[in-house]
């Protein structure tokens, strides 16, 4: 092959990965993340499912308290909502599940469906067996019309068990693909790891970040896979 054709060639095959990468753009999503602080948007006016963060599960002072953050109590348009509760501590007093259990109910009482509780908990890989005793727990202090999702973090499939993964008492579990505001570099390389699993699965990403459709096509192949989540950034 001459130069020239070398040359080519190699302008054809960047052009292809070009193509292949787009930006996640959040009206051609179904499913999004409204973190406090983020009003939505006309984008998610063709949304059905919706992951309002509702607070914080923190240790203040010493003591283990439920910070409420969040859109207040009320009837929304969208199809149905997860309540998305972040926790950076797993020693959690039981007032709080209880307390988390009300303000679902209180949500479905102003006329929303709402389809359980998602845990946002970026546990260590090396920690996935204690995290899945800390969801069991709290899975027998959930009113069984609940489900209990929660978000996963890439390396959870490829470096960690997925034998333990598969065994996490969630009807969902949400892989992100970002940090911060930007998508992890090369994170197309974790999705093999994720057809392994066996529970309901989905892939978050984050609003103007970069995608690769082509790579996630892979995960169409698999019966757990349930689509993507999108993470709505402030303007």
């Amino acid at each position: 092959m001459g130069a020239k054709a070398q040359i080519l060639l190699v302008t054809a095959l960047l052009a292809g990965q070009a193509q292949a990468a787009e930006t996640v753009s959040a009206s051609r999503h179904a499913a999004f993340w409204l973190w406090s602080g983020v009003k939505a948007s006309d984008e998610l006016r063709n949304a059905q499912t919706v992951y309002l963060h509702q607070g914080e599960v923190l240790t203040r002072s010493g003591q283990v308290v439920f910070q409420r953050l969040g859109l207040p109590v009320s009837r929304l348009t969208f199809p149905s909502i997860w309540l998305t509760v972040r926790f950076t501590t797993l020693e959690v007093p039981q007032a709080i599940p209880a307390r988390l259990v009300r303000l679902m109910q209180r949500w479905q009482a102003a006329g929303n469906h709402v389809v359980g509780l998602q845990v946002d908990f970026d546990a260590a890989t090396h920690q996935l067996a204690d995290y899945a005793r800390f969801l069991r727990e709290l899975r027998q202090q959930l009113p069984p019309e609940f489900a209990l999702g929660v978000t996963g973090l890439l390396d959870w499939a490829k470096t960690g068990e997925v034998a333990t993964l598969n065994a996490l008492p969630v009807d969902e579990l949400v892989v992100q693909s970002y940090q911060g505001r930007h998508t992890v570099a090369n994170y197309q390389a974790y999705l093999p790891a994720l057809a392994r699993l066996r529970i309901p699965f989905k892939l978050g990403l984050v609003q103007n970040g970069s995608r690769e459709p082509q790579a996630e096509a892979q995960l169409n192949a698999s019966p757990w896979y349930r689509g993507t989540v999108v993470f709505m950034l402030k303007p």
